[in-house]
């Protein structure tokens, strides 16, 4: 993927960005990542003739317009819980909690996805829904200092640490984080939602129950779990914030781009990435930890 700027308004910023098999697009955004305006010679005007190669083309495009946007120019394009900088800050909040810490922040996300597979009764405010099917229970997480803020990127700095040219796809995630990086890559958690439950149909939102917000801005991550057996991993902590880093792979993958080498491991991250690696031939099953990755470019 490339992109430049092409002009800027008072209302909007123009980009041109080309696509994995060399085709262009040009987008219009919103200083707050609205799509104002698309338009591609190369691709079908109306989108229910377009396969869904093109359409997945088309909305990497535009999702890493948004990326080009906040990188280059500064302007909150992405929504936080898909900016890699809050993502990786959520995670590294997350995995300096004391074990004590973490139990009382996410014991009963820990309860509520056990409860599907120790013969417990279910308990969730979802009507009509089948447990058996895709049920995710989601946690919004608060973190200070503000990630967008911090100069060079929170992200920049964490790959001038971690990030190589050998290959290796071994994530720092997988271990203790190193001191130096807890110190100077400091963030903590300000608040942490109740949790929601969520049942989706396809990548739609067939119901929800919400829990409580403790702040009144937009979260800078979500842990976004569907259920499973619990007694199959060994740290629910350690899983956790894994999970954080595989969402954060998913942002690149998702906009076409290939992921920071830290982060080029196979597990679960969002669900709407999970969705699209299954279906999208851009994509491989990276959702699915055992999966023998072939390639992590997401080029058909």
């Amino acid at each position: 993927m490339d992109g430049v700027v092409t002009g800027e308004s008072d209302t909007r910023i123009g980009l041109s960005i080309i696509d994995n098999v060399d085709l262009e697009h040009l987008v219009e955004i919103g200083f707050d990542g609205e799509l104002l305006g698309y338009d591609s010679e190369e691709y079908p005007d109306d989108s229910t003739t377009a396969t869904r190669e093109q359409t997945e083309h088309v909305h990497q495009a535009q999702q890493y317009a948004r990326w080009v946007a906040y990188r280059d120019r500064d302007y909150e394009t992405l929504s936080r819980r898909k900016n890699p900088d809050c993502i990786l800050a959520g995670l590294l909040a997350v995995a300096t909690l004391s074990e004590s810490e973490f139990d009382d922040l996410f014991g009963d996300l820990q309860s509520q996805i056990r409860s599907h597979y120790d013969d417990s009764t279910v308990e969730t405010p979802l009507t009509d829904v089948d447990l058996d099917g895709a049920v995710v229970y989601e946690k919004d997480l608060y973190v200070s200092p503000d990630p967008t803020e911090i100069d060079p990127s929170v992200l920049a700095q964490f790959r001038d640490r971690f990030d190589t040219d050998s290959g290796d796809s071994d994530s720092p995630i997988d271990a203790e984080l190193p001191l130096e990086t807890r110190e100077s890559l400091a963030f903590d958690l300000e608040g942490v939602s109740q949790m929601h439950h969520l049942a989706y149909d396809g990548l739609a939102v067939a119901d929800e129950a919400r829990g409580n917000q403790p702040l009144d801005r937009d979260p800078d991550a979500t842990v976004e779990l569907m259920p499973f057996d619990t007694d199959e991993i060994d740290s629910f902590h350690h899983y956790v914030v894994s999970h954080l880093a595989y969402q954060l792979r998913d942002c690149f993958l998702l906009m076409g781009e290939t992921p920071p080498t830290p982060f080029r491991s196979p597990g679960w991250g969002t669900f709407e990435a999970f969705m699209k690696h299954r279906y999208y031939p851009q994509y491989e099953n990276y959702w699915d930890a055992t999966a023998d990755i072939g390639s992590w470019e997401p080029v058909p």
